[in-house]
């Protein structure tokens, strides 16, 4: 009875494991997956363009839409760093997508989508927790949503 108490005892819950690595998604496969996205709800995206924001600052919108004045931005850490506090800090996933303004007017929309928020497991080990067709998926929903906000609020 001992011995099997004692043998008992010792399993436990195990070591705790180490998460997956993670990385974002590329900038060159978020770009198409943000026109795949916009062509999947009627837009038409164009080569992206230099926008300047109200703060001065300039802006590179990666992704925009035929006639219209609003766009997506996909915000790499580089961008982020370059561009300071002429951005708000990035959205948690819980939270609404930034939107800032840019152009002459500041007529134009840029919706920021922050590399920070679309990432995967570095497909180590034998469970994923995060794959990158799941962090497509986000950016593609992200893309999809501020469609349908840029056009029920009637943005240029």
């Amino acid at each position: 009875m001992a011995a099997a108490a004692l043998a008992l005892a010792g399993c436990g819950p195990g070591e705790a494991r180490a998460p997956n690595p993670v990385r974002a998604l590329d900038e060159r496969r978020a770009i198409e997956v943000i026109r795949r996205a916009m062509a999947q709800e009627g837009a038409r995206p164009v080569l992206g363009r230099e926008v300047e924001l109200v703060s001065g600052q300039k802006i590179r919108i990666d992704v925009g839409v035929q006639g219209r004045a609003y766009g997506v931005a996909y915000v790499t850490e580089e961008d982020a760093r370059a561009l300071g506090a002429a951005i708000p800090p990035p959205n948690g996933q819980d939270e609404k997508l930034r939107i800032v303004r840019g152009g002459p007017d500041g007529a134009a929309r840029i919706v920021l989508l922050y590399q920070g928020n679309y990432v995967y497991d570095d497909l180590v080990g034998e469970s994923h927790e995060r794959t990158t067709i799941t962090a497509e998926r986000q950016l593609t929903r992200d893309v999809k949503d501020f469609i349908t906000y840029a056009r029920t609020q009637k943005f240029q």
